[in-house]
């Protein structure tokens, strides 16, 4: 069988947190930094530094504090930034008018929202008064992508404070009218928890042909010479409207649709060396409908539902609200949310 070529985020993100201007400049630094090696063009670059210095300014001069988080994005073989600007403030009390040209709070000139409308692609707005504001957008290196995906991700994955490199991991592969979303949780962490995590990885990978639970003993396999991991393998087939599980570990899931969420079922164990049972379960995953995972640096009691609209957002939105007010703050914490676009 022919592997599949593996889509990995490695390690998946890249947070910067902003409490004053020098963290502004930091954070200007950090998009420089991510886009060089992507290619860039002068005008993309030019339009990331202004975008990501527009929203880090924001959050000093409404919020006092909050972290913008990067990820590198790929689609019809474009490379881009995907930026999530996330803060705890007073929020917004009327989108709309905050993106007019000339609004402002804060006695700026008020061109700020509206020009990021402009020279980003995807630029979206959730904000709940007093519980904070997220935004998020796009720039792509040459030219942004024309078809939209047929399952559409958001991640926010991330290492523990004070660790370099992080101990959980995922990725997200293309098999036929098949989607293999994985995630890993490397035990502890640091990194000998991300070689663990990676290996996870590489093997589903390989056997991406595979169902789901098939993977995931494939998976087992591979970590026994590592300090093993905990893992959720989920294939998604959006035409089908349906959605395979297999977890081992403490990885939470579950399908969030029509204002519900189905948790799925994972098995205690720990890869690579104790695991009593493995087992497939299949749920609906209807066009519209997210599924959710995450790793143990989220807390399991969350609730979209306390999110009005949040559901209907895109899912890089639903993963940073997820992290930014359930994330237990000691240890590393991905949350992966896809959508059943098709």
């Amino acid at each position: 069988m022919k592997a599949a070529t593996p889509v990995i985020h490695d390690g998946g993100s890249w947070r910067v947190a902003i409490g004053d201007p020098s963290g502004v400049a930091e954070a200007r630094r950090t998009a420089a930094a991510l886009a060089k090696p992507l290619g860039f063009s002068e005008t993309a670059a030019g339009q990331l530094a202004l975008a990501t210095t527009e929203v880090a300014s924001n959050i000093v001069k409404h919020a006092q504090r909050g972290a913008l988080v990067f990820r590198r994005v790929e689609h019809e073989g474009r490379l881009g930034i995907e930026v999530l600007a996330l803060d705890k403030g007073p929020g917004i009390a009327n989108l709309a008018e905050s993106l007019r040209d000339g609004h402002s709070t804060a006695g700026s000139a008020g061109q700020g929202l509206g020009a990021l409308l402009r020279m980003t692609t995807g630029f979206e707005l959730f904000s709940q008064p007093g519980n904070g504001t997220m935004a998020r957008f796009e720039v792509w290196a040459r030219a942004a992508p024309h078809v939209p995906p047929s399952v559409l991700e958001g991640v926010v994955c991330v290492a523990k404070d004070g660790e370099e490199v992080c101990g959980d991991a995922w990725a997200s592969t293309p098999w036929r009218d098949r989607q293999i979303v994985v995630l890993a949780d490397g035990l502890g962490h640091g990194p000998d928890a991300a070689v663990a995590s990676r290996a996870a990885l590489a093997a589903a990978a390989k056997h991406a042909g595979l169902k789901a639970v098939e993977i995931m003993e494939a998976v087992h396999g591979a970590l026994r010479p590592t300090r093993g991991a905990a893992a959720a393998v989920i294939v998604l087939q959006p035409a089908k409207r349906l959605c395979d599980f297999c977890g081992v570990g403490n990885i939470a899931a579950a399908v969030w649709h029509g204002g519900k969420a189905r948790n799925m079922v994972s098995h205690n164990g720990i890869l690579g060396h104790t695991v009593r049972t493995f087992q497939e379960f299949s749920y609906p995953f209807p066009a519209g409908a997210l599924c959710i995972a995450h790793s143990d640096g989220l807390t399991a009691r969350w609730d979209i539902g306390a999110y009005p609209g949040l559901g209907m957002r895109h899912p890089s939105i639903v993963a940073g609200v997820l992290f930014r007010d359930y994330s237990r703050g000691r240890d590393d914490a991905t949350v992966v949310a896809v959508r059943n676009s098709a």
